[in-house]
């Protein structure tokens, strides 16, 4: 099929074979819900014999019919239909009941599973995989998983089905099971047909599925640039290329099935007219068949037949299902690059000196970022760190954050490798404030709780207030209760850093990152967040990268970084005096927020 043009493998992909997908996937039922998987199959199993038991006393009734003998035999058999059918729902009933019940949990655990493994992960997994198409995985991908359950207990079962009956129709008739053997060759040629072509449709339909879900998850997060550029047709012309994409792969998925089952319903329907056809000629002859027989072989000959259209028909789905097994359990395998140590060191008594030690890192190995950078902060010191768009300030508190790891060196914090530090322990140590927060869909409340799930309300209202929050929030109509909206969109950004602040506060760090967190305050909260500031810095270390001037002249030390090296170090003072690095910068960055500046414009007004 030259024309299915079949996209690229992404980078947490891996090609598993269908066994190792098999066994995986029952090796995961088997380890939270096998009592309820054997309920599926006991009942399944009652259900195939009550199918298979119906033409055995049909086949008793039509005799006695044939034979006109009415005795209570005949009348035991009759009922044993109708009870057979009635076991027959009834089971039927019970499998599809428990099925859902198995694949219900299953998409609740794999779900779980999944997020964890996504929660797990460091930002690099993050940096490389696109938001819409992890959450394809987690929601999309799952839901098909859940579906594999069925549909491989469905195939275990018919397979059995298929085996039992096919030995029933040799004890009947060699003859006409011989007939019917010959079309089972080409069917299962078919099978494997089908079977190839869609698993690689079904993978690729996949992908564009998670593109598609990608592609709507970021116009909905760029919706402002988009509309404040006047580009929302170009928008809505990408997306129905990638909507296109999808259809292609969706078209050429279907046309395939759609070729294959006629062909194979086709072949069915042969198979039972020769049979038909050579067993009606047998029927008449001296020893041949009787009427009763010839039935009984017809009925058991639809039950042969029926599951082996189910197992082909089952290909499609699944094939689409091994797709999402196997794109659920690549992202289940992904293993963060940021690991805990072994024998990890559990944090106490925590100080906050830092000591940045001969480090190099890169995001990229043919673009090296620090090289044996060296960089030493004592405890309780305010540090602002300023320089150009792209040298590395930002990476920098990432790395302390163990975001990242280092290639070479170390980060040193109170004497010891970052690295051998309890993670969660020692982040919690650690508490940052971006320019651009998220906050939760919930309550104002809520989000400051963050910092601290255990503080009490009156905690979080002290935590505003120190931050200088409280002026705002009493204003709203709910105050704290007053629902900020997905990702804080009811809020200005000048509220949204309050509420950041607020959070940061109240889980209490000894180190403190604020990562340009007053570039979108403005010139009134920010008077206010300078006094807090005085508040929030005591008796902690803290990194500050601005581009306000406020809050670089307060800094106990300003370090310049260009390069991704230290240019030069010292208070806002002694680099004025340099007229260096620091002054270009000033110059460039904070000359026109400095109050004799304001005062100069306003006399020129």
């Amino acid at each position: 099929m030259g024309f299915i043009q079949e996209l690229p493998d992404e980078k947490y992909d891996r090609k598993y074979g269908d066994i190792y997908l098999f066994k995986r996937l029952f090796g995961y039922i088997a380890k939270h819900d096998m009592k309820t998987f054997f309920k599926v199959l006991s009942w399944m199993i009652i259900q195939t014999g009550a199918n298979i038991g119906i033409p055995f006393f049909i086949k008793f009734v039509i005799t006695g019919v044939q034979n006109g003998v009415f005795n209570a035999v005949f009348y035991v058999e009759a009922a044993a239909v109708i009870v057979l059918y009635g076991m027959f729902w009834f089971a039927q009933y019970r499998a599809l009941y428990n099925s859902a019940i198995l694949t219900g949990e299953m998409l609740r655990r794999v779900r779980k599973d999944s997020f964890e493994t996504l929660l797990r992960n460091d930002m690099k997994f993050y940096d490389e995989n696109k938001s819409g198409k992890l959450v394809s995985r987690v929601t999309s991908d799952s839901d098909t998983i859940s579906q594999m359950v069925q549909l491989t207990t469905s195939f275990m079962i018919n397979i059995f089905v298929m085996l039992i009956v096919i030995i029933i129709l040799f004890i009947t008739d060699v003859r006409l099971a011989g007939i019917t053997l010959a079309v089972v060759p080409i069917l299962f040629g078919l099978g494997i047909g089908i079977r190839l072509f869609s698993r690689r449709t079904s993978k690729n339909w996949r992908k564009t599925i998670a593109i598609l879900n990608a592609n709507v998850a970021e116009s909905i997060s760029g919706i402002e640039v988009t509309k404040s550029f006047n580009q929302e047709k170009e928008a809505f012309e990408r997306f129905k290329g990638i909507n296109m994409r999808n259809y292609r792969a969706a078209y050429v998925r279907a046309w395939g099935m759609s070729i294959f089952f006629p062909i194979i319903e086709t072949l069915f329907g042969v198979g039972t007219f020769l049979v038909l056809f050579y067993g009606g000629k047998i029927t008449f002859q001296v020893g041949g068949l009787s009427v009763a027989t010839l039935y009984f072989f017809i009925l058991m000959l639809n039950r042969f037949f029926m599951p082996l259209l189910e197992i082909t028909r089952f290909f499609n789905q699944f094939e689409a299902g091994l797709a999402a097994v196997e794109r659920i359990f690549s992202l289940m395998d992904s293993k963060p690059s940021v690991v805990e140590d072994s024998n990890p060191l559990t944090v106490t008594d925590f100080s906050g000196k830092i000591d940045f030690s001969n480090m190099t890192f890169y995001y990229n190995p043919s673009e090296p970022l620090f090289k044996e950078f060296t960089l030493s902060i004592p405890a309780g010191q305010t540090v602002a760190i300023v320089g150009r768009t792209g040298a590395g300030k930002s990476t920098l508190v990432s790395l302390l954050a163990r975001f990242y790891d280092v290639v070479d060196g170390s980060i040193i914090v109170d004497e010891s490798d970052i690295r051998k530090f309890v993670i969660q322990e020692y982040r919690d140590q650690i508490g940052i404030v971006l320019q651009d927060n998220i906050l939760f869909s919930g309550s104002i409340e809520e989000n400051i709780r963050y910092g601290n799930l255990d503080a009490t309300r009156e905690e979080i209202e002290l935590a505003a207030k120190n931050v200088y929050a409280w002026e705002f929030i009493q204003s709203l109509p709910n105050g704290m209760d007053t629902e900020v909206g997905e990702k804080g969109t009811k809020l200005s950004a000048g509220q949204k850093q309050l509420v950041a602040f607020a959070r940061a506060l109240l889980s209490d760090p000894k180190i403190l990152i604020l990562d340009e967190a007053t570039a979108a305050i403005d010139a009134y909260t920010e008077s206010l967040i300078q006094e807090a500031l005085k508040v929030l810095l005591k008796d902690r270390t803290a990194i500050i990268i601005a581009h306000r001037l406020t809050t670089v002249e307060n800094a106990d030390r300003i370090i310049v970084i260009d390069d991704a090296q230290i240019q030069e170090e010292g208070t806002h003072a002694e680099l004025m005096e340099k007229k260096g690095k620091y002054w270009q910068l000033f110059d460039m960055y904070f000359r026109h927020q400095s109050l004799e500046y304001v005062e100069q414009a306003a006399k020129l007004v």
